[in-house]
C-alpha cells in the first residue's frame, strides 16, 4: 500500500491528462460532462450549417469561378481564365456606379436614423399595451409586396398623382411638379422601404436601456438633453450600429425601387449587376460586380463588429 500510495502523490506532483483522472475524478468528469453537453449543442448546428453551405456557399464558389471567366459576342460562357472583368470594374465609369450606391446606402441609413430614433425611443417609453399596438403599426408594412408599395410611391408622386392633384385643386401651383425620377425620388423610396429594420434595431437597444442611470445623470443635475446624448446615445450605440447596418446592406441592392421611382436616371449597382446579367448577357461582369457589392458589405458588417464589441460605448466618441 505505501507504495501505491507513493506512486499516486508522485503522479499526482506532476500535471497531465493521467494526474488528473487519478488525482481529481470528479473534475474530469465534470468536464468530460460539459464536452458532451456542448457537442450536443453543436450537433444541432449541423443541419443549419449544411443548408447554409448548399444555399450560401455553394453559388458563392459558383459566382467566384463565373468571375474569372469570359464570354463570346452571344453571351455564351467561355471557359477561359481571365482578370478583364475585376479590370473593368476599377474603370472611372463603373466606380461612379459603385459611388452612386454608396451614397444611396449612406443617406438612406442617416434619413432611417434621424427619423427611426425618436420612434424607438418614444415606443420603448410606452406602456406594453400601446407599446405592442406601435410596433404592430410599425410592422405593418412587411405584409404587403415591396413592388405594390413602390407603386404606391408613384400614384403619390407621379404628375398625375395625388400631390400634385391636390396642390392644383388648391390653386398653390399651376403645372404639376416633377417628383418623379430623380435621384431623390429613389431615397425616398429606399428610407421608406428599410426603416423598420432601423426602428427595431434601436428599439431593441432602448428597451433594454438601464433607467437607473438615467435617474443618476437627473440627481447629479445634468439636463435631459444632456443626459440623452452622453448617457442614452452611447448606450444604445449597438443598435444604432446594427440598424445602420440592416438598412445599408439591403439599400446596396434594391434595384427596384431606383428602376421604378428613379427611372433608371442614375444608375446604381443592383441595377447595372441585374442588366448585365439579364439583357447585357455579361454573366462574368456581372459576377465580378456582385464581388464588389459583397466586398462593400463585408466592409460595413467588419465596422458594427468593431463598434458592437464595445457595450458601453465608452471611448467611441472620442
Amino acid at each position: 500500500r505505501s507504495t501505491v500510495t507513493a506512486k499516486l502523490e508522485i503522479l499526482c506532483t506532476f500535471p497531465g491528462r493521467k494526474a488528473e483522472r487519478f488525482c481529481f475524478p470528479k473534475m474530469v468528469g465534470k468536464k468530460e460532462a460539459s464536452k458532451m453537453r456542448t457537442l450536443k449543442r453543436n450537433l444541432l448546428a449541423v443541419p443549419i450549417l449544411v443548408w447554409i453551405g448548399l444555399l450560401v456557399g455553394v453559388p458563392m464558389i459558383f459566382v467566384v469561378v463565373l468571375s474569372f471567366l469570359s464570354r463570346d459576342n452571344l453571351g455564351n460562357i467561355i471557359y477561359q481564365f481571365t482578370l478583364d472583368n475585376y479590370r473593368r470594374v476599377v474603370d472611372p465609369i463603373y466606380l461612379r456606379v459603385f459611388w452612386n450606391s454608396l451614397l444611396l446606402a449612406l443617406l438612406t441609413a442617416l434619413i432611417t436614423l434621424v427619423v427611426g430614433y425618436p420612434v424607438a425611443y418614444i415606443t420603448a417609453n410606452l406602456s406594453p399595451t400601446r407599446r405592442a399596438l406601435s410596433l404592430g403599426l410599425i410592422m405593418l408594412p412587411f405584409w404587403i409586396s415591396s413592388l405594390l408599395r413602390t407603386y404606391g410611391w408613384m400614384i403619390l408622386l407621379g404628375n398625375a398623382g395625388l400631390i400634385n392633384n391636390v396642390l392644383m385643386a388648391l390653386k398653390l401651383i399651376d403645372k404639376p411638379l416633377p417628383m418623379m425620377y430623380k435621384f431623390g425620388t429613389s431615397l425616398v423610396g429606399t428610407a421608406y422601404m428599410l426603416m423598420p429594420f432601423m426602428i427595431v434595431a434601436v428599439f431593441n437597444s432602448v428597451d433594454k436601456l438601464d433607467r437607473s442611470l438615467l435617474e443618476a445623470s437627473y440627481d447629479l443635475g445634468a439636463s435631459r438633453w444632456k443626459t440623452f446624448f452622453q448617457i442614452t446615445i452611447p448606450l444604445t450605440l449597438p443598435g444604432i450600429a446594427g440598424g445602420f447596418t440592416l438598412v445599408f446592406i439591403p439599400a446596396l441592392g434594391l434595384y427596384f425601387v431606383s428602376d421604378l421611382l428613379g427611372g433608371g436616371n442614375t444608375v446604381f449597382l443592383g441595377n447595372l449587376i441585374h442588366t448585365m446579367a439579364t439583357r447585357g448577357r455579361n454573366r462574368p461582369l456581372a459576377a465580378a460586380f456582385s464581388l464588389g457589392m459583397i466586398a462593400l458589405a463585408l466592409l460595413v458588417l467588419s465596422l458594427y463588429w468593431k463598434v458592437s464589441k464595445d457595450k458601453t460605448g465608452e471611448g467611441l466618441f472620442q
